[in-house]
């Protein structure tokens, strides 16, 4: 008997704070990859003392904690990840 493997495409899915927390709470179980929580949305708004005029409007104002308490509560595991090099 041959054994077959089937290769499922991989579509990334990320789940952003301009979404409202139910639909962010829920997706998360569904389909997403990446979740942001925490974030700045004025341009250089995480640098000492700067902001600049916000780029969009944030609909999930939780923090990391707070999201890090959600997935957890959810049975799922949060994993963090920084994508900046130094």
């Amino acid at each position: 008997m041959m054994a077959y493997r089937i290769f499922m495409p991989y579509a990334g899915v990320a789940i952003s704070t301009r979404e409202r927390p139910g639909f962010r709470d829920r997706a998360v179980g569904l389909c997403a990859t990446k979740m942001s929580a925490g974030v700045s949305v004025g341009v250089g708004g995480h640098g000492a003392g700067q902001k600049g005029s916000e780029q969009f409007e944030i609909a999930d104002a939780r923090g990391v904690g707070e999201i890090h308490a959600m997935l957890s509560g959810s049975g799922l595991q949060p994993i963090y990840t920084n994508y900046i090099r130094c």
